[in-house]
């Protein structure tokens, strides 16, 4: 049986098959009254074959698909927009739960090689000034699922399209990876037991958050809380406090770059592992030869093995929010590496730009995607504005009409008011007499025998009497009468009206609220909406304000309809229990119940 209440209820939460773990199904499965061995079968679909719909998994029982079909979902990141570059590099936004947008990219290299780059936060805290993630701020951590997966899609749709696998992970999407540690950390750990990432395949770059290097190496008592042994690269970019200070900001914050190599040796030494630096060639800037014979001395001073070091070079990104710097040339690039390699015997690559040709650097394509929206929200501002425009001419054409020849207002009243009734029509009999002459035009009122348009409760239980055409001919009847008759003077006289000036600033509100509920809200607002539980619809249900002789009028007649719905209701849910099938509208008429009743009781207290 369909009621208010459950229509009122938000949609139940689904199980996300990309992010639930093997015990986590089991669990699930058993509480559907499935068999424990199904959870091994669903997740091999997933991981080995790279399958989330669950109408291709051949070997369930169709009872089992149904159940996972109601209770699951491949993925809860929306695919916002998708661009795929000429060398194959594929860049995607994504939008999560409360509308935040974060990105992914997947690299196929030649050698065999399948990268993603992964995002951490949505948005970034760190304020570098050349990365177009860091122009735009911090707005929240993702959570270990989140992390997990992007990458678990990527790994699925290689299995699934190319029989092919997810080889690497970079943690170098939008976002402070060691700024949101724990949650990495355990997306981490699942990207190597449940997609059989290696630990050395997955690199996680930092901008020097000192304190969170150190955990890296760090041994623990509980064994859960080791991290994997991945790999470390550090966002390096200038060799001078002032210098990187600048471009980072939160060089400072960290103590700086003694504080930052000190314990890259440290990491080096305990872990035996190769550290990374990466280094964004900005053209006349960090890309001269003294440059890097400043990052060389740096480097030794701190006693750095040159063996356990590599310079990856990194020609700039340009982004909008930094204006002044331009990728370096290729002579620069060349010159850079020389002295590195000739003078220091550190090695040093310059890494191909992949995806330029789609802005697959860290954070544009979120701001393209920014872009379109706030677009599309100031072209809709500009139709409303629009609309409003043509809507105040229309009501000053509307309102020189009426100085011409004004409409005539017409009176309703309630057919079981007889008091009131009698009174109006000995009102108006009283000037007709006064008034009446051989020629004259006689002004008349509607008497109590004039049909009464409210619905029949036949009418109500029958959905099909009222079909279109029939109620066109209604209106068409209506509007005939109200530009037909004039008001009768006791009427005019007994009734107070509103003044034509609020009478007009009524009609243009609801002219301008007609033409603005016309056009659909922007996409955030409308993902972010949430339901209202069943006592706030009460509770902002419109009560009736009693302050004349016609709002009192109305209020009954208002009253009369409610209570013979809700009695028509009352009957509909005896032909339910009878067995008898309700049609879709008649469900509806009955989930308004509730509605109808607070509105009932609001009535009556004012009445009162």
């Amino acid at each position: 049986t369909t009621t208010a209440a459950a229509q009122t209820q938000q949609p139940p939460l689904k199980i996300n098959l990309h992010t639930i773990t093997l015990d986590e199904l089991e669990q699930f499965l058993i509480s559907l009254k499935q068999p424990k061995y199904r959870a091994k079968q669903v997740m091999s679909w997933i991981r080995d074959k790279g399958i989330t719909d669950v109408d291709q998994m051949t070997n369930l029982p169709k009872n089992l698909i149904q159940l996972l079909k109601e209770y699951t979902v491949a993925g809860s990141l929306e695919l916002v927009e998708e661009k795929i570059s000429t060398d194959g590099t594929r860049k995607r936004a994504y939008r999560l739960f409360d509308g935040q947008l974060i990105e992914s990219v997947l690299m196929p290299y030649e050698d065999g090689r399948n990268t993603a780059c992964i995002s951490s936060q949505a948005g970034c805290a760190m304020g570098c000034v050349f990365c177009a993630t860091g122009q735009m701020g911090f707005a929240r951590q993702l959570t270990p699922e989140e992390i997990f997966e992007q990458v678990s899609i990527f790994a699925s749709e290689l299995k699934s399209q190319n029989d092919d696998r997810l080889t690497n992970v970079v943690m170098m999407g939008m976002g402070e990876p060691l700024a949101n540690y724990r949650n990495v950390m355990s997306a981490i750990k699942r990207m190597n037991s449940d997609l059989g990432i290696g630990a050395r395949k997955i690199t996680v770059s930092t901008v020097g958050v000192v304190p969170n290097i150190r955990k890296l190496y760090q041994k623990h008592e509980n064994e859960e809380d080791n991290v994997p042994q991945v790999r470390l690269a550090v966002s390096l970019h200038c060799a001078t406090d002032e210098e990187r200070t600048a471009l980072l900001p939160a060089n400072r914050r960290y103590g700086g770059l003694d504080e930052l190599l000190t314990t890259v040796k440290e990491y080096i030494d305990v872990t035996k592992r190769r550290v990374t630096f990466e280094w964004a060639l900005i053209e006349n800037q960090n890309d001269t030869p003294d440059v890097a014979r400043t990052l060389g001395r740096v480097l030794r001073r701190h006693n750095i093995r040159r063996d356990m070091v590599h310079i990856n070079l990194i020609p700039l990104n340009p982004t909008g929010g930094f204006g002044s710097g331009r990728p370096s040339g290729k002579a620069n690039v060349e010159a850079f590496v020389k002295v590195l390699e000739d003078e220091f015997s550190i090695k040093a690559t310059p890494r191909m730009r992949r995806g330029i040709d789609i802005e697959a650097g860290c954070g544009q394509l979120k701001a393209v995607v920014k872009k379109k929206e706030e677009a599309a929200e100031q072209k809709r501002k500009e139709s409303i504005s629009a609309a409003s425009a043509a809507v105040d001419e229309l009501q000053s054409f509307m309102d020189q009409g009426r100085q011409q020849n004004p409409s005539p207002l017409v009176g309703v009243y309630e057919d079981d008011e007889d008091d009131e009734i009698e009174e109006v029509t000995s009102s108006l009999t009283t000037n007709i007499n006064q008034d009446l002459r051989h020629g004259s035009i006689v002004n008349f009122d509607i008497c109590e025998t004039a049909v009464s348009l409210d619905d029949d409760e036949d009418d109500f239980l029958d959905p099909t009497y009222q079909t279109k055409d029939e109620l066109d001919e209604a209106q068409r009847l209506i509007n005939l009468v109200t530009n037909s008759f004039p008001t009768p003077p006791a009427a005019a006289t007994a009734t107070p009206q509103k003044s034509k000036k609020q009478q007009q600033k009524d009609q243009t509100q609801r002219l301008i609220n007609i033409v603005a509920n016309s056009f659909p809200p922007p996409p955030a607002a409308a993902a972010a909406t949430p339901q209202t539980s069943k006592k706030q619809q009460q509770d902002q249900t419109k009560t009736t304000s009693i302050t004349d002789e016609d709002a009192m009028r109305e209020a009954r007649r208002k009253r009369k309809k409610l209570l013979k719905n809700l009695k028509a209701i009352e009957k509909l849910r005896e032909m339910e229990s009878d067995g008898k099938i309700l049609n879709e509208e008649q469900l509806t008429k009955i989930a308004k119940e509730e509605e109808w009743r607070a509105e009932v009781e609001s009535l009556e207290h004012n009445l009162k």
